[in-house]
């Protein structure tokens, strides 16, 4: 049994003075030196029994949170690749059950590693998540998987969507604001919600703040907190 744990990363509206308000946070899984458990994680995910590792560690998790801030809503990320076994579903059910929309299905760009699932899979799986309940997010969207054709196609079943500033490296601050901007735009004519990841400067910071359908996350503002470091419920 692996020894993992998962950290907390506040996800926030940004006011126009940028003052911050925790909106909701993402769970991250962490190893025992802190770090994403790449090697191990993907390994164990490949296998419905080796799976259930990762669902003991959410479960926990999740009980953990939800028993000390009631309040807060999270983000639980799911691979693609995890559709494929019955008892994830069995899980996302249980969860739902327990915390309604206080948790957040975060799709990540994946798709790739997830085998032989087609896109009919997929679109009964959108569509499984979305009847549960759950709001959904797509994460790092224009990157992996998660293309703008993908994105559209979805659009009956999520309501935020995630772009990873950090797909930007080696490119101009100008040309990642014009990628960001079309973005927003598109978020916003379809009434979708847009958490902006790895923010890293106060440039870009400030030119997204004021927008109430802008969420900000990254380490500019905070690294993921451990349980205990999490602030207390007002």
């Amino acid at each position: 049994m692996y020894e993992w744990h998962n950290v907390f990363q506040p996800i926030y509206q940004v006011d126009k003075y940028l003052n911050l308000k925790v909106d909701h946070y993402e769970m991250l899984l962490r190893d025992k030196n802190g770090k994403f458990p790449v090697d191990d994680f993907f390994r164990i995910i490949g296998t419905e029994e080796d799976n259930q590792q990762w669902i003991q560690c959410e479960a926990r998790a999740l009980q953990k949170v939800f028993a000390l801030h009631p309040n807060i809503h999270v983000n639980l990320n799911i691979e693609p690749v995890q559709f494929a076994h019955p008892s994830v579903w069995e899980f996302l059910k249980q969860t739902y059950d327990k915390y309604g929309q206080k948790v957040i299905i975060e799709i990540t760009e994946r798709q790739l590693q997830a085998g032989s699932i087609g896109s009919k899979y997929f679109d009964r799986s959108f569509q499984r998540i979305h009847n549960m309940g759950f709001k959904i997010a797509l994460d790092d969207v224009d990157s992996g998987g998660n293309s703008f054709s993908f994105v559209s196609h979805h659009l009956d079943q999520i309501c935020i969507i995630k772009l990873s500033l950090l797909i930007f490296d080696g490119v101009s601050t100008e040309t990642m604001i014009k990628f960001i901007d079309a973005w927003v735009a598109f978020a916003k004519e379809k009434h979708l919600d847009v958490v902006l990841e790895a923010i890293r400067t106060k440039e870009i910071a400030q030119r997204y703040a004021g927008n109430n359908h802008i969420y900000q996350q990254g380490y500019f503002w905070k690294k993921g907190l451990e349980l205990k470091d999490m602030p207390k419920d007002k």
